[in-house]
């Protein structure tokens, strides 16, 4: 039963994280290092964020600038443009950032739950050696 429980956690770790950066290691022997640089990756997806709503929030202050501030109708086109560009810089930043965000949240949820059965793993491990250990002896 125990070892079933495992096996169907480890193949949804390897269908549910695909593109994950640290799929080339082994959970067990990542060190504090590793996980610092996952921290890392989610405060630097954050700034992007960041860094796409400023871009966003210029270019629609320089489109409504044009639009309101210079009466001629080529920079009243290039002003609606350029607001309507900085929503859509917005809204894919937006996107961006919340598939970062899933894909982090469902690594964290798939490590909660190798987390959980590790214990289980040990629990096998530990009444394996003991049978061996009396046939031995």
């Amino acid at each position: 039963m125990a070892s079933s429980t495992i096996s169907n956690y480890l193949n949804f770790y390897e269908v549910a994280v695909v593109d994950d950066p640290y799929s080339e290691f082994k959970r067990e022997e990542m060190i504090l290092r590793d996980w610092l640089a996952l921290d890392r990756t989610v405060l630097a997806n954050k700034r992007t964020f960041l860094a796409y709503t400023r871009t966003a929030l210029a270019l629609l202050a320089l489109g409504v600038a044009f639009v309101k501030l210079i009466h001629h109708d080529w920079f009243e086109i290039g002003g609606f443009f350029m607001m309507a560009l900085g929503i859509m810089v917005f809204f894919v930043g937006l996107k961006e950032f919340a598939t970062n965000t899933a894909r982090f949240k469902r690594l964290v949820a798939v490590e909660k739950d190798m987390d959980k059965h590790r214990h289980d793993i040990k629990v096998v491990a530990e009444v394996l050696s003991r049978k061996e250990h009396r046939r031995a002896g």
